[in-house]
């Protein structure tokens, strides 16, 4: 294990691809104490030389050694590193009497937080921290410096919201004041970024013809949302099935398990229009012309009645002229609901999903 992980805190500080960047050097990042402002210790890199029960001694640039306190590194971390090992420290001051620099690996860390901090500010870029304990209102996160991430901020979260303390989890600074130690971070708002990134990326993927799996997650009077992916589309209720449907509803539920074929993507507008009943073969497609059939009358209506044929999902339009006969008869005057009825098929359209049925030329075969 780097034994810089001592002086710098376990904090990552990554692009909004996720990608690691390059954390801030002391001397290019102007967050980082100026080694020649007032009661601003320098921080720079250092060569561990050895542990002692009360000291850990460091060699410096120029040669110089460094003094830093034990009790400044946990003991669980010390032990993990050898001389040889680069570390980060402040100096506190030029050096003792006996020619040693004081220096201290805490401060060098804090310096370094503060900086990764106000680099997040001002470029909105996410860091990776610890969520350290819970606290009222929110945890504290540690990113070198104690973060507050407020529950408003943490956004969704699978199981119990205490479960975070002791992970690691990516946020970026929302507030960040020095002078009072403070900063606010989020959480919820690295989740909607890469939900959105994730979102962009799928979107461009996606193209009419298109199969996929999905779930319901939403009904409406229009139709139904589908999740496929990152990605939520409209299932329009003339696109769930191939029959008549009176509300979405009837059809499907919050949590269904739906094939899905894409039929439009709006990638401007973020929008996708899905369809189910174009998963399964048109109910027309069994059906031959000229041939005669067994049906249930479904719908009376003032033209004719809407029939059924039997073993099929396949309904159509027998007119009132090829109900019967004799003219003047109004359709509810000669079938009902539910009786059963013999018809002829006339003709087939799959494109208009119409079908036309006449009960009497079926009646003369």
């Amino acid at each position: 294990m780097n034994a810089a992980r001592l002086a710098v805190p376990s904090v990552a500080v990554t692009t909004s691809e996720g990608v690691p960047a390059t954390p801030p050097s002391p001397a290019a990042d102007p967050h980082i104490a100026d080694p020649h402002a007032e009661h601003e210790p320098a921080v720079t890199q250092v060569t561990l030389t050895s542990i002692g029960e009360r000291e850990v001694l460091v060699r410096m640039a120029d040669g110089r050694t460094g003094v830093i306190d034990r009790a400044d590194f946990d003991e669980a971390r010390l032990g993990s590193v050898s001389p040889g090992d680069p570390l980060a420290a402040a100096v506190l001051q030029r050096e003792h009497p006996d020619g040693r620099v004081p220096m201290s690996a805490k401060w060098a860390a804090r310096t370094l937080g503060w900086a990764r901090v106000m680099a997040s500010l001002e470029n909105r870029e996410p860091l990776t921290g610890v969520v350290e304990r819970s606290v009222k209102g929110g945890f504290v996160v540690g990113l070198g410096v104690r973060a507050f991430l407020p529950h408003s901020l943490l956004g969704p979260v699978e199981g119990e919201a205490s479960q975070l303390v002791g992970t690691e989890v990516r946020v970026i600074v929302k507030e960040a004041d020095r002078n009072n130690d403070r900063v606010v971070v989020s959480r919820r708002d690295v989740l909607r970024r890469e939900m959105r990134a994730a979102e962009r990326s799928q979107l461009a993927a996606l193209e009419p013809g298109q199969r996929h799996d999905g779930e319901v997650v939403e009904v409406l009077d229009v139709g139904a949302k589908v999740r496929i992916g990152d990605v939520v589309g409209l299932v329009h209720r003339s696109e769930l099935s191939w029959g008549r449907v009176g509300h979405p509803g009837d059809v499907v539920s919050v949590g269904d398990a739906v094939t899905v074929e894409v039929l439009e993507v709006l990638r401007s507008k973020r929008r996708v229009a899905l369809s189910i009943r174009r998963t399964s073969a048109h109910p027309f497609d069994g059906v031959s012309v000229g041939e005669t059939y067994e049906a249930v009358v479904q719908r009376v209506l003032e033209y004719g009645a809407i029939a059924q044929l039997d073993g099929t999902e396949a309904a159509g339009l027998v007119h009132v002229t090829e109900l019967s006969e004799m003219p003047g008869q109004r359709p509810d005057q000669l079938v009902y609901p539910g009786e059963r009825i013999r018809v002829k098929v006339l003709s087939v359209d799959t494109d208009r999903n119409r079908m036309a049925l006449s009960a009497v030329q079926a009646t003369y075969l």
